[in-house]
């Protein structure tokens, strides 16, 4: 189905809109004379790999089975659009399988981190990259942990930052080496036409600086610490609860697909602050925005995860017998918001026919279902296994029928009985004298 998509820029991001007629994509192009670190997102899908078994049209039962949860930002995921608060969720799912992969938003909560040992995460970029087969994941072990932090507006939200790295190095052990601040990057949040979060940028060149310097040190774990400008008014409205989409979501995205983009590494973004107000320390807001009300740092949780996030492996490259690899061959699902379907990893699960799960609970703003996309989700079959279930803890127990060769089907009622197949009999062949 991507090659269908062949028409529209490599920058393409996430189906926004559709009807009848067409669909509709944000996209954020990027003006810059270096090189991508890898083949355009639209590029021709990567091997299914060695794990692949094409008389099940899956991994073996021997591979690690490794599961994908989606849960985009900046689209108001009832569960997973605010502070981390899909780490329960998250961990219920990964409880199902040997790995799961997920958004960094779906269990990053300012300075509070819970996922279970066996959940990574990859910003969207390189998650869909994953799923192409351009590259696979090693696991296991502890990573160091650069950091590029913009130029704050007040010296004294540098030195908040250099704090808590401080912290995550004598109370988490983790290294983190080096930090590199670098020139204003300017991001604005804003919204677009479509309802979703999004923003505008000046100049990348300081982040793209700053992460060569990172790279050549050494660093394939990178946080990014930089402000992102919100509105008052929209500030205050999203704290009241307002049924907006996360204002930083989306913004933060747009970084972390550049970063990668250009990069080879793993990365994740924090939020600077750009005044003291903005802690909202006393404020009582949504119980899934807790972790950021009581922060004024926000990125121990990015530092805590980046340590243990999945190293980038080309695919091409041999595999080292003693390194734990995974492959997308390895995806025995994709969990993600009904809502929410409009993006390359539903498009690439159709492709490879891997099971998509889809959670009707957690309601999005983005509002695209199978059934805007001309797709019948009611039918799954083996052409197109699409579940859809009312919550997380139904699409649990599914995962783990799927993992225990239990049909769907059978653990629901009512069950439809055997329709025979009648063939009828050739005629024989005359023979000749």
């Amino acid at each position: 189905m991507l090659r269908d998509l062949e028409r529209l820029h490599p920058g393409i991001g996430e189906d926004i809109d559709a009807d009848a007629e067409q669909l509709v994509f944000d996209v954020a192009l990027v003006e810059t004379s270096r090189d991508t670190a890898w083949p355009s997102l639209l590029a021709e899908q990567g091997p299914r790999g060695d794990c692949f078994d094409p008389a099940t049209g899956g991994p073996p039962s021997s591979a690690p089975g490794v599961v994908v949860s989606l849960l985009p930002t900046g689209i108001r995921a009832e569960i997973g659009g605010f502070a981390g608060d899909a780490t329960p969720a998250t961990n219920l799912l990964a409880a199902t399988c040997d790995h799961l992969i997920t958004n960094p938003n779906a269990v990053t909560a300012s300075d509070l981190y819970f996922a279970a040992d066996n959940v990574g995460y990859l910003e969207g970029n390189l998650l869909c990259r994953f799923l192409l087969g351009q590259l696979d994941l090693g696991v296991g072990g502890h990573r160091r942990v650069g950091l590029v932090v913009e130029e704050p507006v007040q010296a004294a939200f540098g030195r908040n930052v250099l704090n808590a790295v401080n912290a995550m190095r004598t109370v988490a052990g983790i290294e983190v080496d080096p930090v590199v601040f670098t020139g204003r990057i300017r991001t604005e949040s804003r919204y677009a036409e479509h309802g979703h979060a999004t923003g505008a940028y000046g100049d990348l060149g300081a982040l793209l600086d700053a992460l060569e310097h990172v790279q050549a040190a050494g660093a394939r774990s990178v946080g990014l610490v930089s402000s992102i400008d919100v509105p008052q008014p929209v500030r205050e409205a999203y704290y009241r609860g307002e049924p907006i989409p996360n204002p930083w979501g989306s913004a933060e995205a747009i970084l972390t697909h550049t970063a990668t983009s250009y990069c080879p590494v793993t990365a994740a973004h924090s939020p600077l602050l750009l005044e003291a107000e903005h802690t909202c320390f006393g404020t009582l807001g949504d119980p899934r925005d807790g972790a950021e009300l009581i922060s004024s740092a926000f990125l121990c949780s990015m530092v805590r995860g980046l340590s243990r996030a999945p190293t980038l492996l080309p695919a091409a490259a041999p595999h080292d017998g003693g390194e734990q690899r995974l492959t997308a061959a390895q995806v025995r699902a994709v969990v993600m918001p009904e809502t929410a379907v409009g993006n390359i990893p539903f498009f690439v699960a159709l492709d490879r026919r891997i099971p998509v799960i889809l959670v009707r609970g957690n309601h999005t703003a983005a509002g695209l279902t199978p059934a805007r996309l001309g797709l019948d989700a009611d039918l799954p079959g083996p052409n197109r296994p699409i579940y859809t279930v009312a919550s997380y803890m139904e699409a649990a127990g599914l995962l783990l029928a799927l993992r225990e060769g239990i049909a769907p089907a059978a653990l629901v009622r009512p069950i439809r009985g055997v329709e025979p197949v009648l063939l009828k009999r050739a005629e024989p062949a005359a023979v000749a004298a």
